[in-house]
């Protein structure tokens, strides 16, 4: 399976049978030209417009858009309802919380969890139906989203094998988020060289003990 990050939360996983695309932006909007992609399985959110630009991805393209169970291509998604911002201090949904969907991925035989621009930590209920994560991808941008150290407590909520950081600063992106760093810094790791395409063979061949933190160089348009 390869796997890039196209910018924020736009990732495309590259399987034996299909190509999944996660959360399709507007490139007017965000500031950055996202790179022209095709997908025969594309997960959004029918509720935040900015990453729901789900027809440059072509008209044959199955999107999965709302809470529920779907699958398609040999791919099993859970898409699992959550928010922009935390909710924990109320016990409930803010009024002026946007919704997000997480994204509970089973994919040539890896289980990926991709939390979107998710705000607040992940519930037991979350984490009940999300299980054992051989991939985690995580926003650190904050503004909104989760900022580095609440993104470093989701990490350890969910005890991944690897870890992707996504949803933070590039050049041109318009949207108020902090750069990579402070995430780094919050996890005592130097800065790493960035590569384009993360290429995995097995789930077998992931980290047994520890996890690891990975970096995507964003390929934009």
């Amino acid at each position: 399976m390869d796997i890039q990050w196209h910018g924020l939360s736009c990732v495309s996983f590259k399987s034996k049978n299909a190509t999944l695309v996660t959360d399709p932006y507007d490139s007017k909007i965000a500031g950055i030209k996202i790179q022209k992609l095709t997908a025969d399985v594309c997960l959004s959110n029918a509720d935040f417009p900015l990453h729901h630009a789900v027809e440059q991805l072509g008209k044959d393209v199955k999107v999965f858009d709302w809470p529920g169970e779907y699958e398609s291509k040999g791919i099993i998604v859970q898409c699992i309802a959550a928010y922009d911002r935390p909710i924990e201090k109320d016990g409930g949904k803010d009024d002026k919380a946007q919704h997000v969907i997480i994204y509970s991925i089973k994919i040539d035989g890896f289980s990926v969890c991709h939390l979107s621009n998710i705000g607040h930590r992940l519930t037991s209920e979350m984490l009940e139906v999300i299980g054992n994560v051989d991939i985690l991808l995580v926003p650190i941008g904050g503004a909104g989203c989760l900022d580095a150290k609440k993104a470093h407590e989701v990490v350890e909520q969910v005890d991944p094998r690897i870890v992707i950081p996504m949803y933070y600063k590039i050049p041109g992106l318009k949207l108020p988020l902090a750069e990579l760093s402070p995430f780094l810094k919050e996890i005592g790791m130097a800065t790493p060289s960035a590569e384009k395409t993360l290429k995995f063979q097995s789930a077998s061949g992931l980290p047994q003990e520890n996890t690891e933190f990975k970096v995507l160089e964003p390929v934009l348009g």
